[in-house]
């Protein structure tokens, strides 16, 4: 069943209407969910921590069921804990949420900008239950007009929380209208996977997955769509990084699992199939490493980690002479290795850093790609492999 993605997100503040603008005020974060039009009041949950073991439940002395909850992004400075986007999510939908906006910066990273935003169906695969929430990441300014009927900012409620450890949650006044559209459409696809047994008989029964979407848009309207870079590339790195371990016969310690995935386009349809149907236990693995859009930019390689240490990244880079190339982020909002964070494993997304101009383009073409970031893109993500799948620092 394809999914048409949210179109319209309006607040009611009082007896006053605030239209929400998809690139200015929001980015949608696509979700696997059925046709839904959803009308809810909406709750400030600070930044959407339940920990109590921790010194920090948000949502205490507030219900957030058939609510929209609205929180910021990252932590609270003081906090000790650590908390990832995919286990807010987590938390909202267990507390019974309807769906939630998460409140960033009005500047996102690129890769962000291009897989949060798309009017592109997304899909489920047949007998599947939505998994996650819809949800959007709004800019400060729309938050404030959330928060208006309150009389605060969310910078004065995040100065407060950074400086003071402390719940500061509030019900806004204020209501969300969202509305999701769904049509069907059945097909049939596959992910590919291949398993690279590991040395350690203690550790050969865990796994790192490396992971490249092979999927495109095909033909739309008499134009072809080649994918070079989204996601040829990525899929090129994945199989030259299963060739060196093929030819040379190297084992780590660990088992690799490298999963050519499918459907990725629409809506991360192989990646949630796998998780839902996992070819290895899921409790021994050990990271999902995903490449994706590898072929172009200004050389620099962008990794956005979940429950991955910023420390391995950096020490990947390094041992490939790249640790000047390397921006590291916290989680990016779409690609084939979100499923793997909403199920809490760590996670490492890695994508070339600059522009990418022909993103879901009909001139994304194969004369575009840049073997030398191909190959750059590919030592690191293979020190990144190896060190994972061996403990090394």
């Amino acid at each position: 069943m394809q999914i048409d993605p949210l179109i319209r997100a309006e607040i009611r503040v009082v007896r006053r209407v605030v239209v929400f603008e998809k690139g200015r005020d929001f980015l949608p974060i696509i979700s696997l969910v059925p046709t839904e039009h959803i009308t809810a009041p909406v709750i400030f949950v600070g930044y959407g921590i339940a920990a109590p073991g921790q010194g920090l439940d948000e949502y205490q002395g507030l219900s957030a069921a058939g609510k929209v909850v609205l929180f910021l992004r990252g932590q609270p400075k003081s906090f000790a804990g650590r908390v990832t986007h995919a286990d807010k999510v987590r938390t909202a939908r267990a507390k019974g949420a309807v769906a939630y906006l998460t409140v960033t910066g009005p500047i996102l990273s690129p890769y962000e900008q291009r897989r949060g935003m798309t009017t592109r169906p997304v899909a489920l695969y047949e007998g599947a239950a939505p998994a996650a929430l819809p949800g959007l990441w709004i800019t400060p300014a729309a938050a404030d007009a959330i928060l208006q009927p309150v009389g605060r900012s969310v910078r004065s409620f995040q100065e407060e929380m950074d400086r003071q450890l402390a719940a500061r949650s509030a019900d806004t006044g204020t209501e969300l209208r969202m509305e999701i559209l769904a049509r069907r459409l059945d097909a049939t696809t596959s992910n590919v996977l291949a398993r690279w047994p590991g040395a350690d008989p203690a550790l050969r029964e865990e796994a790192i997955i490396v992971g490249a979407h092979h999927d495109h848009f095909g033909v739309q309207a008499g134009l072809v769509f080649p994918g070079s870079d989204d996601n040829a590339s990525g899929t090129a790195v994945l199989l030259e990084i299963a060739r060196v371990f093929a030819t040379t016969g190297i084992r780590p310690k660990r088992s690799l699992l490298f999963a050519s995935f499918a459907g990725e386009e629409q809506g991360l349809l192989g990646s949630r199939f796998y998780l839902a149907h996992p070819r290895h236990p899921l409790s021994a693995v050990k990271a999902m490493i995903n490449i994706d859009h590898a072929g172009v930019g200004n050389g620099h390689i962008v990794v956005g980690l979940s429950k991955l240490e910023k420390a391995a990244a950096q020490a990947a880079a390094e041992k490939v002479a790249a640790g000047d190339k390397l921006e590291l982020y916290d989680l990016f909002p779409g690609g084939d290795h979100v499923p793997f964070a909403e199920a809490g494993l760590p996670t490492a997304a890695i994508v070339t850093a600059g522009p990418h101009p022909d993103f879901h383009q009909p001139t994304d073409t194969p004369e575009k790609i840049k073997p030398e970031l191909l190959a750059v893109v590919t030592r690191y993500t293979l020190a990144l492999v190896w060190a994972l799948a061996n403990d090394e620092p």
